[in-house]
């Protein structure tokens, strides 16, 4: 692709934007057709127009168009320089701060974001959505495609946003969503099993999390949880730690948990800071508020804005999210999807020394081999279990709780197919002091069976039943 050819095609046509996926194509955008593993750009480009595109960019005639074609060569090739000059780098005016790893990413970068914003402006994109300038827009993407992020981050620089924490996936890693974007701090918070149906094993899984330290800048800071082994096997100039077990560059330290507070020592490389006082209780989001230290005082957030913060940070939508309010049992929901998240919410839970159950399955086309560790996990921490359906996709529910209590030895359990029956019977049955978790989809708003998507919301569910049974239906 001839860049500057495109590009002067493009100006003269008074093209406003840049697309390849008609989802989010604005009138006046070029519609870029690129060739996928499921789909060809060509086969939408009557949608495209009908959608307002003013132009398409494609490497062959398009005989059917009624909108000028630009033709060139080997569109994926150089496309992300293309949207990157296009939209006039707005990665460079922004402090990019991409946060990776298994566990932890949309806390992690939500807490950063809301440090962050105690002296700049700071937006957040992930799996919670885009958040700018107390502004909120949904998305369905953990890690935006390339082309929707460009433009994400043009309209971000051009409200003067300076900061941005973002979830970065390994599967957005994997299939080149931040081609030439530059980072100036990338963030690895954990490992442990996950998407090995795409990655196959675990060293491959790291590899595709270590392209985000790739994109980090030799100046940048290269932050690593240093309880995690892996964390080790990064290679950068200004790798930092941050942990709680191993002695770490950023430890927490003489941690002391209270009623409503936790509260440590943080130890850095130049001094201990005593009694920061946290409004959470897990250890595992004790290692996202590390993090999020870390990074705020790379940025020189000072230390008593930081010190006040910490007494009221934000619960995190979706992540161990409690919805009860004055029944006599506990109702929380939480996006826990992975057997070490699973067990971090359920030991944390458990602490609590009251009966916990959960409403657990598991995603369909995704890792299998994660299916019997979660039954086990959850069996064998958990006093109840309600096994039921979670997104199974174009996979036969009942396998995959077949799958789920494949190696279960214990038999505290019962099958309900039926999501919505299943957190019904859950908060029906519910006795005084029981804590009720459901795992998996958190904050979603939808459910996906048969390859269709359906409006759902787990949230919502809970608090119609927890109505009903006031209501005594």
């Amino acid at each position: 692709m001839n860049i500057e050819k495109v590009l002067e095609k493009i100006y003269e046509l008074k093209i406003t934007g840049i697309s390849d996926d008609t989802r989010y194509l604005n009138p006046g955008d070029l519609f870029v057709c690129l060739k996928g593993k499921n789909f060809n750009g060509k086969d939408f480009v009557i949608d495209a127009t009908h959608k307002g595109a003013k132009a398409i960019l494609s490497e062959t005639k398009i005989p059917t168009a009624t909108i000028p074609v630009i033709l060139t060569s080997n569109i994926r090739k150089n496309f992300d320089q293309l949207l990157a000059k296009y939209y006039d780098y707005p990665f460079r005016e922004i402090r990019m701060i991409g946060i990776t790893g298994t566990d932890g990413k949309t806390t992690t970068a939500s807490l950063i974001e809301h440090l962050l914003n105690l002296k700049y402006k700071c937006a957040y994109i992930g799996t919670n959505g885009i958040r700018y300038n107390l502004q909120s827009e949904k998305s369905s993407y953990t890690t935006l495609p390339l082309c929707l992020l460009m433009k994400v981050l043009r309209k971000l620089a051009n409200q003067n946003i300076r900061y941005l924490a973002m979830e970065v996936s390994s599967e957005g890693l994997v299939n080149n969503r931040l081609e030439s974007i530059e980072f100036d701090v990338a963030v690895f918070t954990n490992l442990s099993h996950e998407h090995l149906d795409t990655h196959k094993t675990m060293d491959n899984y790291f590899q595709a999390k270590l392209k985000l330290f790739e994109k980090l800048d030799k100046k940048g800071l290269a932050l690593a949880n240093g309880d995690c082994p892996y964390s080790y096997k990064i290679n950068h100039p200004n790798l930092v730690t941050f942990g709680i077990d191993n002695v770490c560059d950023y430890q927490a330290i003489n941690i002391r948990r209270q009623v409503k507070y936790t509260v440590f020592d943080l130890k850095t490389p130049n001094m201990i800071y005593k009694d920061l006082k946290v409004n959470v209780k897990e250890k595992y989001n004790i290692y996202n508020i590390l993090a999020a230290i870390t990074v705020s005082l790379h940025f020189q957030v000072p230390m008593k804005l930081i010190y006040k913060a910490l007494l009221d940070l934000p619960k995190i939508e979706g992540r161990l999210e409690l919805l009860t309010t004055t029944e006599d049992f506990s109702v929380y929901v939480d996006f826990a999807h992975t057997p070490n998240a699973l067990y971090n919410v359920l030991t944390s839970l458990k602490e609590y020394n009251r009966p916990l159950k959960v409403v657990i399955g598991s995603a369909g086309g995704k890792d299998k081999s994660k299916r019997p560790l979660m039954g086990e996990i959850a069996t064998n921490i958990a006093d109840y279990v309600y096994f039921t359906s979670e997104d199974p996709r174009y996979e036969d529910p009942k396998q995959i709780i077949s799958e789920l209590i494949k190696t279960t030895k214990k038999t505290n359990y019962e099958i309900i197919i039926d999501r919505k029956e299943a957190i019904k019977k859950a908060i029906f049955d519910a006795n005084k002091d029981d804590i009720i978790i459901i795992t998996g989809k958190g904050n979603d708003n939808y459910f996906e069976i048969d390859n269709k998507i359906y409006q759902y919301s787990d949230i919502s569910e809970v608090i119609k039943n927890l109505e009903l049974r006031k209501k005594g239906s």
